[in-house]
């Protein structure tokens, strides 16, 4: 399945990306902000990753997509629609594609089909407390900040942290 708005196009990962995830989630902004990658990050990581989205597929469980630049084909982010309870959503951005909107695009995608084509009421967004950017992309989005959750967030070592959780409702 892909989704494309003409400037970011959403696609499945596929094996052959994964040296890109690899070096993509080895960025120490990435790592800061996803405290619960391996560091460091590794290719058996990156072919876990894959086989997980792979089977989010198969079973309906999860919609996961490479954000891809629509006129370059360049790789840009991951972003991820989990169905669980509740269902939530989950993106990062490789250094090239910061600052161009490029998320904001592929978050408004991505809740549009999991509201829209996957019938949900409600799809739910989780941040760190200081993570501004990621803040800044879910409330261009339409997702409207609720609180916080304590202890939600695990990191590597073990330990939680509080997050923002964000909501979109279905119009």
């Amino acid at each position: 399945m892909e989704l494309t708005d003409g400037v970011v196009l959403l696609r499945a990962p596929e094996s052959g990306d994964a040296d890109w995830i690899v070096e993509a989630c080895r960025d120490p902004v990435n790592q800061r902000w996803l405290p619960g990658l391996p560091a460091p990050y590794r290719p058996a990581d990156a072919a876990w990753w894959l086989d997980h989205c792979r089977r989010g597929w198969e079973d309906s469980s999860a919609a996961a997509f490479l954000v891809i630049d629509a006129e370059t084909g360049a790789r840009l982010g991951a972003i991820e629609a989990r169905f669980g309870v509740p269902p939530d959503v989950g993106y990062w951005l490789a250094p090239e594609g910061r600052g161009r909107g490029v998320m904001t695009r592929a978050l408004v995608l991505v809740s549009r089909y999991a509201l829209d084509e996957r019938g949900l009421e409600a799809l739910e967004l989780y941040t760190l407390p200081d993570n501004v950017a990621s803040q800044r992309v879910a409330e261009r989005a339409g997702y409207h900040r609720e609180g916080i959750r304590p202890q939600h967030i695990a990191r590597r070592d073990g330990s939680f942290s509080d997050a923002h959780r964000y909501v979109l409702r279905r119009a």
